[in-house]
């Protein structure tokens, strides 16, 4: 059982996927401090999260949703006789 619908569409995922990497990969390079390059790992796997899970906490609390509606998510799951 799904607690909260999907809110993160594909192409949102797409971009979401590809700055986390850009954002992770900077992080690892050592241009920045210490603390701000930590920071950038936890921002970075943070975006991957919200890819992996379908969910952004942001969008659920703003009510905001790039998941098209006229797809079945995992919350919506009906069966049909």
């Amino acid at each position: 059982m799904w607690l909260a619908k999907d809110n993160v569409g594909v192409l949102d995922t797409a971009i979401r996927s590809i700055l986390s990497t850009v954002i992770f990969a900077v992080a690892l390079e050592g241009v920045f401090l210490p603390a701000v390059s930590m920071a950038m790992v936890g921002i970075s796997l943070l975006l991957w999260a919200t890819c992996v899970v379908g969910l952004c906490p942001l969008y659920s609390l703003f009510g905001l949703s790039t998941f098209p509606k006229d797809d079945v998510s995992h919350g919506d799951f009906v069966e049909r006789h």
